[in-house]
């Protein structure tokens, strides 16, 4: 998977936004998005001085947005493309903290959220298991593991992952899955809010998508998993 980002890691955000055009927004808007919603299921740590994990971080776009939401928040990011970390330490490397996954430091630090938005369809599916448990140790108790994805059922979503050029290889994991595998590793509550239902053209009525969380027709999925058990101890 690193090999496939390498390439995009001067052009990402570019990439990203070409890929998006049937939807009339561009990255600026999906990073923002995601981010009121991060706001919407953590209230009490807005203002909290809390350890963010952004798991799949890429260049770092969600880092540029992040104060603006968390403002006291310290933000770690990881990638498995070192190209990826590169440009991400480049550009946000004063308001935030980059490494590869394959590193040891980010192991080292206890977390509030760690947050993986469009990560696990990039990787195999076996694997996904062992990278949540590997999360969850890193995760301080009442801390919550939220993963963003694509929801499979919606076509549009499969055009548009079908259209973009680094989800060439991406296979898309179903929201009850990604629920039974938060389950598994003993993450509880386990929530799927469905969201991403209206393109820029119907913009007016993305105000209703707090009413229509419940239905799997959305474009995204998010999966909330709460850490119940005692965690790593870090700073």
């Amino acid at each position: 998977m690193s090999q496939e980002f390498d390439e995009y890691s001067e052009n990402y955000r570019q990439v990203f936004d070409d890929g998006m055009k049937a939807t009339g927004f561009d990255s600026a808007h999906f990073v923002t998005a995601k981010l009121k919603m991060l706001r919407s299921l953590n209230p009490l740590l807005c203002e909290a001085s809390i350890n963010f994990l952004d798991y799949g971080c890429g260049t770092g776009v969600l880092c540029e947005y992040l104060h603006g939401f968390f403002p006291k928040a310290n933000y770690f990011g990881v990638d498995a493309s070192g190209e990826m970390v590169k440009q991400a330490r480049s550009k946000y490397g004063l308001a935030g903290t980059f490494d590869e996954t394959g590193s040891t430091e980010w192991k080292t630090r206890a977390y509030d959220i760690i947050f993986a938005a469009g990560v696990f369809h990039h990787v195999p599916h076996n694997e996904h298991k062992p990278i949540l448990l590997e999360l969850k140790k890193l995760t301080k108790a009442c801390g919550k593991i939220i993963i963003w994805e694509h929801n499979p059922i919606n076509p549009f979503t499969r055009k548009i992952v079908r259209d973009c050029a680094f989800d060439t290889n991406a296979v898309l994991v179903p929201s009850g899955k990604m629920k039974a595998l938060l389950a598994e590793v003993q993450l509880s509550p386990v929530e799927i809010i469905y969201t991403t239902f209206f393109p820029k053209f119907l913009e007016s009525l993305i105000p209703l998508e707090r009413f229509l969380t419940w239905l799997p027709l959305g474009g995204q999925y998010v999966a909330v998993g709460e850490n119940r058990l005692t965690p790593l101890s870090g700073p």
